[in-house]
């Protein structure tokens, strides 16, 4: 009896050992227990479909300081996760711990006080900001320069600590 060896079968079943193998080691490893955000640190980021520049890439972030939540580590890979549910891998070199939030509001007011005092502007939606403070419902921000508060229900990124 002889015995034909599909090659191209073979390499899918080690690709599949590889991606449950990765899998079991993200179930078991380091998943954060809080949410966490970061940032994009540069302009260009490639998002991957697994922990390694083998993977293709899916997506092709074209904006740095974009807020993005963590959701686990892989060695110097980390998933993460976009305000429109993407998710995928980047390289940890592609992430800054810098606290930054994005609008989600259709537009949301810049207060001088953390309080419904004297409104400064109006900020539209998916605009980012950069966090300096942050209180049980307000969020200090600064924009193009300009400082002031902003309510925490109208953004996305911000750590629940």
């Amino acid at each position: 009896m002889l015995l034909f060896i599909n090659f191209n079968v073979v390499n899918k079943m080690r690709f599949n050992f590889i991606v449950l193998a990765a899998v079991a080691v993200l179930s078991a490893g380091s998943m954060a227990s809080a949410v966490e955000f970061a940032s994009l640190k540069s302009a260009k980021v490639n998002l991957r479909v697994g922990p390694g520049k083998e993977y293709p890439i899916i997506w092709v972030f074209m904006k740095s300081n974009l807020p993005v939540m963590l959701l686990a580590e892989f060695k110097e890979w980390r998933k993460i996760r976009f305000l429109d549910e993407t998710e995928g891998w980047v390289h940890q070199n592609m992430i800054s711990r810098k606290n930054t939030a994005i609008i989600t509001a259709p537009y949301a007011v810049l207060y001088k006080y953390e309080s419904d005092s004297q409104p400064m502007a109006k900020v539209e939606k998916n605009v980012t900001v950069k966090i300096l403070k942050k209180d049980k419902d307000w969020i200090k921000v600064e924009l193009n320069k300009i400082k002031g508060w902003i309510k925490r229900q109208d953004l996305w990124g911000i750590d629940e600590s």
